[in-house]
């Protein structure tokens, strides 16, 4: 089965983008929301986690995003650490999931796709791109008290260009250009790879 991968920076309509795909039945494995879900119901990653990090970043049974980004994010060796423990379960989660799916090809969505073995379950790429203060707009229009810290957010991110250079596909989500033909065409061509693949004609 095809996988084609979603990402995008935050702001950038990723999400919207993949709910137009899950509205044309192709299933969608929301990486990002996944692992906040595998977090807490996977007990050996629960485990491995408490063990790098200290027991109190898990209370009742509930991870303390806050504490746990705290000691992650101001040391990139214990980052690096935790991504080592965490994308093999995510991976192995979504290749489960996928295994159970019966659509000609399926969808990854994940903001960081890209920097991550993630990419590896993907065939093919897709970057939704918008402009910076496009972005910025849209996630203070989301929250009323945003900050300059969103700002840090985008920045700190792969940019743009980065990503593109390393897809197959890019998506405008400008608010200029139509987004569903650009969604309609990498569809079409997504079904074709897959029948191909198949050695359907």
């Amino acid at each position: 089965m095809f996988c084609l991968g979603v990402t995008g920076g935050i702001g950038s309509g990723k999400s919207y983008v993949s709910r137009i795909f899950a509205a044309m039945d192709v299933p969608v494995y929301e990486a990002d929301s996944q692992t906040k879900l595998l977090y807490e119901r996977d007990v050996k990653l629960r485990l491995a986690l408490i063990a790098l990090l200290g027991g109190e970043i898990y209370r009742f049974g509930m991870l303390q995003k806050e504490v746990m980004a705290a000691k992650i994010f101001s040391d990139p060796n214990l980052l690096a650490q935790v991504n080592r423990l965490v994308h093999p379960v995510v991976i192995d989660d979504f290749s489960l999931w996928k295994a159970q799916q019966k659509a000609p090809y399926v969808v990854i969505e994940s903001a960081i796709i890209l920097e991550t073995p993630f990419a590896l379950v993907a065939n093919r790429m897709l970057t939704v791109s918008a402009p910076f203060e496009l972005r910025l707009e849209r996630l203070c229009h989301r929250d009323p008290t945003c900050t300059t810290d969103v700002r840090r957010r985008i920045e700190k991110q792969w940019s743009d260009a980065m990503r593109e250079a390393k897809s197959d596909y890019v998506v405008r989500s400008d608010g200029k250009i139509p987004l569903l033909p650009q969604i309609l065409a990498i569809h079409y061509e997504m079904l074709e790879l897959s029948k191909r693949k198949n050695g359907c004609r």
